[in-house]
């Protein structure tokens, strides 16, 4: 029996149910720091087909009320889409869904990151029945004051190729798969 946690009130798509929240299974296939190669470049592993349940529940997650934000029948009439709005960082939970448990972009789930700065930019919002792609480059890996950063940036495309937005991600990471089972195995 799995025992409940605090937030599993947050729980509430399709997405959601089927993501693997515990980021301790599977680290080993993880890219790391050491494996990483600057200017490589690749689609992420998942693509997202967005519907009005996951931008409800991000939205409340972040603490919306405005039933523009959280009630579609509500965003039908009112709002200028015609569809529910949207929080302006929704597009990290496409870059955490896209990005799988292995291969470019999967030092983002690493145990013992730390966030040192993000840069999104939202070209225009996602829609309803869109399918997102979510192409990777590595752009950066360098070491300061002893920390490792590594540095993706991600872009996201619908399936008629517009740019929806961009991602800039950075993290401090532990340096190779010895360091994160320090973490892993505290």
């Amino acid at each position: 029996m799995q025992v409940p946690t605090r937030l599993d009130q947050y729980i509430e798509t399709t997405k959601q149910q089927s993501f693997e929240k515990d980021f301790h299974l599977g680290w080993e296939h993880y890219e790391t720091w050491e494996e990483a190669t600057v200017g490589e470049r690749a689609p992420a592993s998942h693509t997202f087909t967005v519907v009005a349940e996951d931008i409800v529940s991000y939205n409340r997650a972040c603490g919306e009320t405005d039933p523009l934000y959280t009630d579609p029948e509500y965003a039908l009439e009112h709002s200028p889409t015609g569809e529910v709005l949207q929080h302006p960082i929704f597009a990290t939970t496409v870059g955490f869904y896209s990005v799988g448990s292995s291969g470019i972009g999967s030092w983002m789930r690493t145990p013992g990151a730390r966030n040192p700065g993000q840069l999104i930019e939202i070209n225009e919002p996602f829609r309803e029945g869109e399918v997102i792609t979510t192409t990777v480059t590595t752009r950066q890996k360098f070491i300061q004051r002893d920390k490792h950063y590594l540095t993706m940036f991600m872009e996201f495309h619908n399936q008629d190729g517009v740019l929806k937005g961009t991602w800039d991600c950075s993290l401090i990471l532990p340096a190779n798969k010895a360091l994160i089972a320090q973490f892993v195995n505290a």
